[in-house]
């Protein structure tokens, strides 16, 4: 019987598994993409890097050539029984990646920008703006601590630009 399960990829052969799978007659892929924040423009990121989603029927001749599909390392499981994911959980993951992805995009900060953290325990803290990690909905920014620059991630909404005509918010 078909159902949803989690397939294990090979690091960076999520697009060769879904390309092979999508070429099988009883196997539907659902591979979340989202958009991610560039300089200028957009790019795509994996929502779940080295994951994808299969609907198939492991009782199906088809099965061996699913399960040893190329980039393919394994199925998710406990032990050898596959263990499924609900229609309802992948219903709202395509819904969550679609309300993404469909979400106007204005970047408000650019690499090298100075911010201030307006929450958290750096708050009052200048941050200088590296990129986003839409993935976590948060930004990478460089700090100053103890004499040294460190890279620190922190939710967007935690940091503003010092120019007063900048806005208050990213969107994504």
């Amino acid at each position: 019987m078909k159902a949803w399960y989690v397939a294990k990829t090979k690091p960076a052969k999520e697009r060769i598994v879904e390309t092979f799978l999508n070429n099988k007659e009883d196997v539907e892929v659902f591979l979340p993409r989202i958009r991610r924040p560039l300089v200028n423009k957009i790019g795509w990121e994996m929502l779940f890097p080295t994951y994808i989603f299969c609907r198939v029927d492991p009782q199906s001749d088809d099965w061996p050539a699913i399960r040893w599909a190329p980039g393919l390392s394994y199925f998710l499981g406990a032990g050898q029984e596959l263990v499924p994911v609900s229609e309802e959980i992948i219903s709202h993951l395509k819904n969550q990646v679609f309300d993404w992805n469909e979400r106007e995009y204005t970047p408000q900060f650019t690499p090298g920008e100075l911010l201030t953290v307006t929450d958290g325990p750096f708050y009052g803290l200048d941050v200088i703006f590296q990129r986003y990690i839409p993935a976590r909905q948060r930004c990478q920014v460089l700090i100053e601590i103890m004499g040294r620059l460190a890279k620190a991630e922190m939710p967007v909404e935690a940091i503003r630009s010092k120019s007063p005509y900048k806005g208050l918010a990213f969107a994504y």
